[in-house]
């Protein structure tokens, strides 16, 4: 019965989330617009991530189009694979089918779903090849074949080249190995295996690196900037912050029911495995939040063991907490969603609001000749989605000592010897590098939705 209420809910839930895409006349974020544009130019590295989110969207537009409807589908999509591969690792992990069932249905429900899924991301990708990689692992704990650990390097490299925040995986697995003595044991004694299996991870991410090599080590330059460890400045409520967000993203009252009952907890070998994939990464996140900053979607891959982890720990108690907690994290995806197809005025939704207004504005101001020049790459992205059919060209500024710091001045770089005369939105002080002196004339100030501050409009000419 209560399988069968959630396959409902969940059908509901999707035919809305369909009806919003179809309905909305938000436009697409800044981050999803600029993995799009990666999709129309194929390498083996950006500057912010690995290619893989890249690579998949290139396939998937070939075949369904780059629409906005298409590409805000795609995560839909992704997200049904997702929760059955969530299905099939709790199956690998010995739950019950009833229990697997409601763990896949109920990660379609959770609040980081809901609103993840309106979005292109990398950990969209990711968190399908990290379920996989588990489902491997517990294999290989039962049959350590050279087939099973070659299809490990697979998972786990693909991994990689989704979001490097892959590198959990191998924390989470010592942390594992210290619990588990059954996996230390077969691990050990299949250390050539072991070592094939990490040679694959590195023939898979090897283009990345390659390319990496070749540009400097951007990505990994921009990966450590994040972290950002020189500028300590420790604050507590940060981290609770996170904590808290972590919990909302999972849905609290599966948290409240595991801590009222936390003392029935039995820490067998499914529970090891499941807190060791979920309670490192949410540790190292949670301090890296209170001595930097950490976004709530750093730890994303520890949400899904910690998922199961309540659900198994409260699927004894008559089926009110899983009852309770799936009726609420569904009604925020309804509401959610609601706001969506009504193109709410809420303040949450002002970054993906009054793009195709502000694009059309701009283009006005256009002559025939004219090109734009965008600082800003969360714009650039933007423009160059709702350009893509125009024949004028976007650029980025980039003086010659300038740290390249936005993967399109790699690509679309404003050339210091440029004598066109184009559009510009930005700080005039940021193209006083180019040799052809230009008149810089302020066309307007703009004030879209999607920014706080007004949007200023340069003509350039020569």
């Amino acid at each position: 019965m209560m399988v069968r209420s959630f396959v409902f809910l969940i059908l509901c839930l999707t035919s809305l989330k369909i009806y919003a895409v179809f309905s909305t006349t938000f436009g697409l974020f800044g981050d999803e617009a600029q993995y799009w544009l990666w999709s129309q130019d194929l390498d083996f590295g950006y500057l912010s991530k690995p290619p893989l989110i890249a690579w998949v969207l290139s396939f998937y537009t070939n075949l369904f189009g780059d629409n906005f409807e298409s590409l805000k589908l795609f995560p839909i999509i992704f997200y049904f694979f997702t929760s059955v591969a969530i299905y099939a690792f709790c199956r690998k992990l010995d739950l019950q089918k009833s229990i697997s069932l409601i763990c896949a249905f109920s990660f379609l429900v959770m609040p980081a779903v809901s609103v993840s899924s309106f979005f292109i991301s990398t950990d969209v990708i990711l968190l399908l090849f990290w379920i996989l990689s588990m489902c491997v692992l517990i294999e290989i704990r039962q049959d350590p074949s050279l087939k099973n650990f070659l299809i490990f390097g697979i998972m786990l490299g693909l991994s990689f080249l989704a979001k490097y925040a892959a590198i959990y995986f191998f924390i989470s697995l010592i942390v594992l190995l210290f619990f588990d003595s059954r996996l230390r044991s077969v691990l050990y004694s299949n250390k050539s295996k072991f070592i094939i299996f990490l040679i694959t991870i590195f023939i898979v991410v090897l283009p990345n690196i390659i390319w990496n090599a070749g540009n400097g080590w951007l990505t990994f330059v921009h990966t450590s900037d994040n972290a950002n460890l020189n500028n300590i400045n420790p604050s507590f409520s940060r981290g609770f912050i996170f904590l808290i967000l972590q919990i909302l993203m999972i849905g609290p009252i599966l948290f409240i029911g595991t801590t009222l009952n936390v003392k029935k907890i039995i820490y067998d070998t499914k529970n090891i495995f499941l807190l060791s994939y979920s309670v490192p990464i949410v540790i190292i996140v949670f301090v890296e939040s209170i001595l930097v900053r950490a976004n709530a979607n750093w730890a994303a891959v520890s949400l899904i063991c910690l998922l199961i982890f309540f659900i198994r720990s409260l699927s004894y108690l008559k089926n009110f907490f899983l009852y309770l907690n799936f009726f609420i994290n569904f009604s925020f995806g309804i509401v959610f969603f609601l706001l969506i197809t009504i193109s709410s005025d809420y303040k949450i939704f002002d970054r993906i609001n009054g793009i195709q207004e502000f694009s059309n504005e701009l283009k006005k101001n256009l002559t025939e000749k004219s090109n734009i020049v965008v600082s800003d790459r969360l714009l650039y992205s933007s423009l160059a989605y709702q350009y893509k059919n125009e024949k004028f060209k976007l650029l980025m500024p980039l003086s010659h000592n300038q740290k390249i710091t936005k993967h399109f001045q790699i690509k679309s770089s404003l050339n210091k010897e440029m004598y066109d005369s184009f559009l510009f939105v930005g700080d005039p002080s940021e193209i006083l590098y180019l040799e052809n002196i230009p008149n810089i004339r302020l066309l307007k100030e703009s004030y879209p939705k999607f920014t706080s501050s007004p949007i200023k409009i340069y003509e350039v000419i020569f």
